[in-house]
């Protein structure tokens, strides 16, 4: 590791504890100077440019040619705090950031969620799951959980919860339904005692890394004949959220969004109301000026 990365990921780590930033930053740099093969001190703007092609070449996700640019820039920011005879940043915002549109979460459809749980069986897995299915659970909150953030026993009044350690460090308290409440408990039965105080052991009775978490959803779907990603579970409880008539501000706490507009995308996936409405609209509209071949 080029010793300039190695005090990048010394401060990443610093400033952004118990997060997986530090490491998809790292991961992006590594690929980005594996793919240019120059040292730091030679990049200019049209290696950016030339990055970006073979990021899109390959198909990667607008999002994720982002990210990637933003790990860049935050390399180089670093550097010239650390010194003013550090390079000149090659990344130019108006230049290689690429826009995109508003997109719609992806949620998995619910008899593709029957038929994942129904072959998930081992405790463990089906208590981490169920806390992103019901709870809206990202994945790296999982992964962070320890012992004394479960709050299983209330005061009266009071439903079970967690205390979640959030993207961006906030932190948050959530709720568990009795499903999550019955799935974690089982887990709780048979996790194995040890040192750690993780909530989620792997076989090292150690914790549970995300790539590891991923590795048992796809296990998991496999069996099944389906695929569904972590992310796709906490977007289907905020659709199934969306469902139930929950006000979108009290959606937007449980899912911990800083932007209430991060939340409203969920009406746009499952907006009962339009959907009546336009049907309403549509029918009215077929009886004024029937086309035939209509049903």
């Amino acid at each position: 590791m080029l010793p300039e990365i190695g005090r990048f990921q010394h401060w990443l780590r610093r400033k952004y504890p118990n997060t997986s930033t530090a490491t998809h930053y790292l991961n992006d740099l590594k690929l980005f100077f594996t793919q240019i093969s120059k040292p730091i001190f030679e990049i200019g703007i049209g290696d950016i440019d030339v990055f970006i092609e073979h990021c899109l070449e390959k198909g990667h996700a607008i999002a994720t040619v982002n990210r990637r640019l933003a790990s860049i820039q935050c390399l180089y920011w670093f550097l010239a705090v650390e010194s003013p005879d550090s390079p000149k940043n090659p990344v130019v915002p108006k230049r290689h950031f690429i826009r995109q549109g508003r997109r719609l979460p992806r949620d998995a459809k619910d008899e593709e969620v029957a038929q994942l749980f129904s072959v998930i069986d081992y405790p463990r897995d089906r208590a981490m799951f169920l806390l992103m299915l019901r709870c809206g659970l990202r994945v790296g909150e999982v992964r962070n959980l320890s012992m004394p953030d479960l709050y299983l026993q209330p005061t009266m009044g009071m439903l079970p919860r967690l205390r979640l350690n959030g993207k961006g460090n906030v932190h948050r308290s959530a709720y568990l339904s009795s499903q999550a409440y019955s799935a974690l408990i089982a887990w709780l039965a048979v996790r194995p005692v040890g040192k750690s105080q993780a909530l989620f052991l792997n076989k090292y009775r150690g914790r549970l890394t995300i790539t590891g978490i991923q590795d048992r959803l796809a296990k998991h779907c496999r069996q099944a004949g389906v695929w569904i990603t972590c992310h796709q579970l906490r977007h289907t409880f905020g659709r199934h959220l969306t469902e139930a008539r929950v006000p979108v501000t009290t959606i937007q706490r449980l899912m911990g969004h800083a932007r209430l507009r991060t939340t409203e995308v969920y009406l746009h996936i499952s907006d009962a109301q339009v959907q009546a409405d336009y049907e309403a609209a549509m029918i009215e509209v077929m009886n004024r000026l029937p086309l035939g071949g209509t049903r």
